[in-house]
C-alpha cells in the first residue's frame, strides 16, 4: 500500500485520507502456494458476463483478488470484514488506469465479490460478514485494448505461464477515508489489540508508516492502521509495485507474444533490464534511432506488423509529448528563475533605497536633537546667569568667571542648586542681600556717631533726620588771616569738612 497522500478532487470533503491496496496478478502458482493455477479458475464467476469477447476484440475480461481483509499489508493498512462487506459493491463501475494516472484509463470495474484466502473460492456476503480470519476482496474488470494496445499485450503476456514477464503486472485499488483505529501487536487483525482512545492513539500514531514511522513500537510490536467508518472507493490502478499477499488474475484467453513497455512518466509496467529503452533522448536523430531500435526489438520478438506500427506510433507520441512537456517545464522554470532574480533585484534595490532614506532620516533627527539640545543649553545657561546676576553684585570679570564655571555644571536642577550653595559661600561678600544689610548697619552707625558729636557741641539731634539733612544743617565758620601779600589762607577746616572726613565710610568699621 502506498503512503497516505492528499485527497483528489473526485473525493468527497468528508474523506481526509486516501490509501491504495496493491496485489500482483498472475494465473500460475504464487508464493507459498497461496494461489494455484487451478484455484484461479474459481474467479471465473467474476469475469464480466454479457460481453462477447470474441466479437469485441478490443475488450478483455479479467478477474483478480484485489486485497486481503482482516490482514495488514506491508505498508501497515487494512480493513475488517464489516467495512469490506459494506463498501466492496462501491467499486463497481469505477475506472481502472495505469499507475494511478487518472488520465491513462484502460478499463473499468464491472463485478465485485469475495473469495477465500489461498483457494480463491467465491464466498457469499453472509459468509464474509462472519469471517474473522483473512479473506479476499475479488473484482472483475474490462480492459480496453484500443485505449493502450501496448498495455493490453503486456497484460496478456503477464498471465502467460511460460512467459518471462509473467506476474510483472499488479493491481492496486484506492480508497478515501476519514477515520481509523490503531491495531497493535500483529499483522493479523484477529491477533491485534485495537486502540481507539484519542489520547492513547496520539502517543502511538507516529509509529505508523503513513506518518513516517517504522511501523513498529520501540519494543518491536507492529503498529497498523485499521480503516473504519465510511470509505470512498476510487478504482484500481495497474502497477509493478505490489504490496499485498494475494496475487492472481484470471483471463479467458492468453497471448504468447512478449513486450516490454513504459508509460509517459517513464515508469515500467513490465520491465526487463535487457530491453530497457532510454527515453531521455529528445532530438530528432536520437528519436529516430530509438524508434528504429524499438522496431528491431519488436520484429525480433515476432510481433505482427500491425502491432509494431501501433506500438511505435504510441512510443513516438509518448516521447514527443514527454519532450514537449519537458521543454515547456524547462522554459517555465527559466522564466520563473528570471522572475525570481528580477524580483530579488527589485527587492534589494528597494531595501537599499529604504536604508538610504532611513539613514538620512536618522541624520536629520540627530541634527535636530543636537540643535534642540544646544538651544536648551543656551536657554538654561542664560536663565542660570540671570538667577546669579540677580543674587550677586557682579563686575564684568565676575561674569566672565561665572560663565566659565557654569559650563561645567550638569543639566540637572540638583547640580545647579549645589553650585549656588557653593557660590553663596565663596561670594558671600558680593551678595546683594548681604550688601544691603551691610549698608543698613553703616547707616545706623553713622546716626549713632552723629548723635554723639552733636551731644558734645550742646546740641540735640532733631529726631528722624538723615545724615545728609544733619550735615546740611551744620553751619560752617571761617577765620580769614591777611598777610602782607593780602592772600587769604585757611587756617582750619570747616566743621562740615571735618565731620565729613571723620564719617567717611572708608574710615568706618562695624564690629
Amino acid at each position: 500500500m502506498k503512503k497516505q497522500k492528499s485527497q483528489s478532487k473526485a473525493n468527497s470533503a468528508d474523506y481526509k485520507y486516501t490509501t491504495t491496496f496493491e496485489a500482483q496478478v498472475s494465473p500460475c502458482e504464487i508464493s507459498e502456494a497461496f494461489i494455484s493455477e487451478a484455484s484461479l479458475h474459481n474467479l471465473d464467476y467474476l469475469v464480466p458476463k454479457g460481453i462477447d469477447f470474441e466479437s469485441n476484440i478490443d475488450l478483455m475480461g479479467v478477474a483478480f483478488n484485489a486485497a486481503v481483509v482482516n490482514k495488514f499489508n506491508k505498508n501497515g493498512d487494512g480493513i475488517n470484514s464489516e467495512t469490506a462487506v459494506a463498501y466492496t459493491k462501491n467499486f463497481l463501475h469505477k475506472p481502472t488506469n495505469i499507475e494511478h494516472d487518472k488520465e491513462k484509463i484502460v478499463g473499468h470495474i464491472a463485478t465485485a465479490g469475495w473469495s477465500e484466502y489461498g483457494s480463491s473460492k467465491i464466498i457469499s456476503e453472509s459468509e464474509a460478514k462472519n469471517y474473522k480470519e483473512p479473506f479476499n476482496i475479488a473484482l472483475g474488470a474490462v480492459v480496453y485494448k484500443s485505449a493502450n494496445a501496448i498495455f493490453a499485450e503486456a497484460l496478456e503476456r503477464s498471465v502467460s505461464q511460460d512467459d518471462e514477464f509473467m506476474q510483472m503486472i499488479s493491481t492496486s485499488w484506492e480508497v478515501g477515508f476519514s477515520e481509523f483505529d490503531l491495531a497493535v501487536g500483529s499483522n493479523n487483525l484477529s491477533e491485534s489489540r485495537i486502540i481507539s482512545d484519542p489520547e492513547e492513539m496520539e502517543t502511538m500514531v507516529g509509529y505508523l508508516k503513513a506518518y513516517g514511522g517504522s511501523g513498529k513500537t520501540d519494543d518491536g510490536e507492529p503498529v497498523n492502521r485499521l480503516i473504519k467508518g465510511k470509505i470512498y472507493p476510487l478504482g484500481i490502478g495497474y502497477t509493478t509495485n505490489p504490496a499485498a499477499d494475494v496475487k492472481g488474475v484470471y483471463m479467458k484467453s492468453e497471448r504468447q507474444d512478449p513486450v516490454v513497455i513504459r508509460d509517459k512518466r517513464d515508469k515500467n509496467i513490465s520491465q526487463s533490464e535487457k530491453y530497457n529503452v532510454n527515453l531521455k533522448k529528445t532530438n530528432s536523430m536520437e528519436l529516430e534511432n530509438v524508434i528504429s531500435e524499438l522496431k528491431d526489438l519488436l520484429t525480433e520478438k515476432k510481433f505482427s506488423q500491425e502491432s509494431i506500427a501501433s506500438m511505435t506510433s504510441t512510443f513516438t507520441d509518448a516521447i514527443k509529448e514527454k519532450d514537449e512537456q519537458f521543454r515547456a517545464e524547462l522554459k517555465k522554470s527559466e522564466e520563473e528563475k528570471e522572475a525570481v532574480a528580477k524580483e530579488h533585484a527589485e527587492l534589494k534595490s528597494s531595501v537599499e533605497e529604504l536604508k538610504s532614506k532611513f539613514d538620512e532620516a536618522q541624520s536629520k533627527i540627530a541634527a535636530h536633537e543636537a540643535d534642540k539640545k544646544a538651544e536648551n543649553a543656551v536657554a538654561r545657561f542664560n536663565e542660570r546667569m540671570d538667577v546669579l546676576d540677580q543674587k550677586f553684585d557682579l563686575e564684568d570679570e565676575d561674569r566672565e568667571f561665572l560663565a566659565q564655571e557654569l559650563k561645567s555644571v550638569e543639566e540637572t536642577e540638583e547640580a545647579f542648586a549645589s553650585f549656588q550653595n557653593k557660590m553663596d559661600v565663596v561670594w558671600k561678600h558680593k551678595s546683594k542681600e548681604a550688601k544691603e544689610e551691610f549698608d543698613k548697619q553703616v547707616e545706623a552707625r553713622i546716626q549713632e556717631e552723629v548723635q554723639k558729636r552733636l551731644s558734645k557741641n550742646g546740641k540735640t539731634q532733631e529726631p528722624q533726620k538723615t545724615t545728609e539733612e544733619i550735615l546740611d544743617s551744620v553751619e560752617s565758620t571761617e577765620t580769614a588771616v591777611a598777610n602782607s601779600n593780602e592772600t587769604v589762607s585757611r587756617e582750619e577746616q570747616t566743621f562740615m569738612e571735618k565731620f565729613a572726613k571723620a564719617f567717611d565710610r572708608k574710615n568706618i568699621e562695624i564690629s
